[in-house]
């Protein structure tokens, strides 16, 4: 993707907490562009996701967990909660419009400091802004249409709104703090072009995921079909086993260690944590001393479950480990299972009749599956020889589901460095 632009340095000016600024840009007072629209302040016990409610309620939790795109687009989220019917809505209640921009003032971290989204294809849906949230309306057109979240999305001003947050377990901005705070303004032919150029990103980015989507809907479909012997490769009759995990494998069982365990470095081990989306991830460690005694090591193609936790629907999310590790344990509220069928299991237990078994043997008052238990779950297998065709076919989409991500990521890092560029004026666009 080539764009029209202009990298000759420009004249700059200086802005004492902005840095910076290119000539032609201005760095006004959120106050003097935009006016402040009411909020409400109804928690999340009082939302649902009922399509009889005809109220929509933007809630800050979401705008730093789900919307992570830059315009929360009503013809295409539908994840979007609503305000219970019976609720009693204040008089001074105010609806949302189309470009209006939602600023969350809250966040567990710095980084969440300021986030926002702007508004699109509201199409008359009744929409109020929530709690922990700032609403603001262009006051006389100083903005463009699918630039105003940017706004907050610019380097510079994202370091400066970390500099008024206060609070030490969560950060908050106050209202008068953020009515005084400076924007940087391109001129509006200039914010038109940048608001152009990105979106033109946002379209690729969206036609990837959707790709993505789609590949994993037809791997899930294939999954519940070949997996439990619905469908089966032509060329394979034998009838399919029933067995039980402890009958092909075994179960061993995590390790137990005290606060005074805890180091710096030393024995990694795994937790529920590091399991997301079927994937291994190490960015959360806790380390306990080397010479812990009774530990079990980690072996290739073992399959870590999660067997104990306080949520739910946690309980039984899985990996498998594709690689030797060295030097790593796994905590008690997690479990091994170690088979020669392992790489067919692990795509079985992504299936509907693995979580069948989950619920089926879930503990009556403890959200957690013992050993004898899991040892207990029962599936149809077949031969050795089917198992491996259907291990490398659904390796095989896995891979393709890979390649498509690593191009998505590609994707988003670009947009996120042209973005940095563009919205600091490193980068001009020729209007």
């Amino acid at each position: 993707m080539t764009h029209n632009t202009d990298t000759t340095p420009t004249k700059v000016h200086q802005d004492s907490k902005l840095g910076v600024i290119p000539d032609g840009w201005s760095t006004p007072k959120i106050s003097e562009v935009f006016q402040f629209i009411n909020t409400t302040s109804f928690s999340r016990n009082q939302l649902n996701y009922d399509e009889e409610s005809d109220l929509f309620y933007i809630h800050y939790g979401d705008i730093h967990a789900t919307y992570k795109k830059p315009l929360l687009d009503f013809e295409i989220e539908t994840n979007i909660p609503r305000l219970n019917s019976d609720i009693e809505l204040p008089n001074s209640i105010q609806y949302l419009k189309d470009g209006d921009v939602i600023i969350a003032d809250a966040s567990e971290d710095y980084d969440g400091v300021g986030e926002a989204i702007e508004m699109k294809n509201l199409n008359d849906k009744k929409v109020i802004s929530g709690l922990h949230t700032f609403a603001l309306r262009d006051l006389e057109d100083r903005t463009v249409p699918g630039f105003r979240t940017y706004i907050f999305k610019n380097p510079k001003v994202k370091k400066a709104l970390k500099t008024i947050a206060t609070g030490s377990k969560v950060y908050g901005i106050s209202k008068g703090n953020i009515q005084k705070f400076k924007i940087v303004l391109p001129p509006l032919p200039e914010q038109q072009k940048i608001a152009q150029i990105l979106a033109t990103w946002d379209i690729f980015i969206n036609k990837q995921e959707t790709l993505i989507k789609e590949k994993q809907q037809l791997k899930k479909g294939l999954m519940q079909q070949l997996l439990t012997g619905k469908k089966r490769f032509p060329e394979y009759k034998k009838k399919w086993n029933e067995v039980r995990l402890g009958e092909v494998g075994e179960v061993i069982s995590g390790l137990t260690y005290s606060p005074s365990d805890v180091r710096k470095e030393g024995l990694l081990v795994l937790r529920s944590s590091n399991i997301k989306n079927r994937l291994l991830k190490l960015e959360d460690k806790v380390y306990v001393r080397s010479d812990i005694e009774n530990y079990n090591k980690v072996l290739k193609n073992d399959i870590l479950i999660c067997v104990r936790n306080g949520s739910k629907p946690l309980i039984g999310k899985n990996i498998i480990i594709s690689s030797e590790m060295e030097n790593k344990a796994f905590g008690a509220f997690m479990s091994v299972f170690r088979s020669e069928l392992n790489e067919f299991l692990f795509h079985l237990f992504d299936t509907d009749v693995y979580r069948r078994e989950i619920h089926r043997n879930l503990g009556a008052t403890i959200n957690s599956i013992n050993t004898g238990n899991l040892k207990k779950f029962k599936f149809i297998v077949p031969s050795i020889e089917e198992s491996q065709k259907l291990t490398r076919f659904f390796n095989s989409l896995d891979n393709e589901i890979t390649a498509l991500q690593k191009q998505l990521q590609k994707l988003k890092t670009q947009k996120q460095g042209l973005m940095q560029q563009l919205l600091t004026g490193q980068i001009r666009v020729n209007v």
